[in-house]
């Protein structure tokens, strides 16, 4: 289960971030997708996107639970709040429990660096913008580099092109484009598909560790809807 821990880098939800989003005058949408480990259920992941002028505010949730003949052997919860400003992160809190290990992030920005606080102490890291495993934004493919969100680590990427396939998704062909992240000495390798039509996230699979494939399928086919404006702005 250890590469679990990236695949989960994007997540978002627990803290208020008060002052940051003004619902009188923000916009928000919802991404929830269905996990699955070797095309069994094991929980979900749920994504709240709240834009208010040039900022994001991104919450998620994550829940997940493996059992091995009706025996619980794995559980996973991780909670998180990213704070995003033109394309790149500016504030993360996070929290884990990983099979009862605890995990806490707290990061910010700074004038030319990233300050990032996690359970062994904090660490400065230089740089204009830092981007998390943010699998809702396509720009991610981009990078060279990207924040575990539960961890705390800088971890080098490298990224794929796979061209385009069709997804059979939620009983729709869903035109894609895939991209194939990987950093081995993290235990990384991670695909992730994008909609042709608007580049809106609509899955993922990893293969892991033990070489189990875990999944993300869409939980609601509002998903795969027609494209939207926000879709595009997501894929810019």
């Amino acid at each position: 289960m250890n590469a679990m821990k990236t695949v989960l880098a994007a997540a978002g939800m627990a803290l208020l971030l008060s002052g940051v989003v003004a619902a009188t005058s923000a916009t928000a949408r919802d991404l929830s997708f269905r996990v699955l480990l070797d095309g069994k259920p094991i929980g979900s992941h749920d994504f709240r996107i709240t834009e208010q002028d040039a900022k994001k505010v991104i919450e998620s949730s994550a829940s997940f639970d493996v059992s091995l003949f009706f025996v619980p052997v794995f559980s996973y919860r991780h909670s998180n709040t990213e704070v995003w400003r033109d394309g790149c992160l500016i504030q993360i809190d996070a929290e884990t429990d990983s099979n009862g290990k605890q995990f806490r992030v707290e990061g910010r920005k700074e004038t030319s660096a990233y300050r990032i606080g996690t359970n062994a102490g904090a660490s400065a890291y230089p740089g204009d913008c830092l981007m998390s495993f943010a699998y809702w934004d396509r720009q991610i493919v981009q990078q060279n580099r990207l924040l575990n969100a539960q961890t705390g680590e800088i971890i080098e990427v490298d990224i794929e092109p796979l061209g385009e396939a069709i997804l059979e998704l939620d009983g729709r062909d869903i035109a894609a484009d895939g991209y194939r992240i990987r950093a081995a000495a993290h235990d990384v390798d991670i695909t992730v598909w994008y909609r042709r039509s608007d580049g809106r996230w609509v899955s993922l699979e990893s293969r892991l560790k033990n070489g189990r494939l875990m999944r993300y399928l869409p939980a609601d086919s509002r998903l795969l809807a027609s494209a939207s404006s926000s879709g595009r702005s997501e894929g810019r």
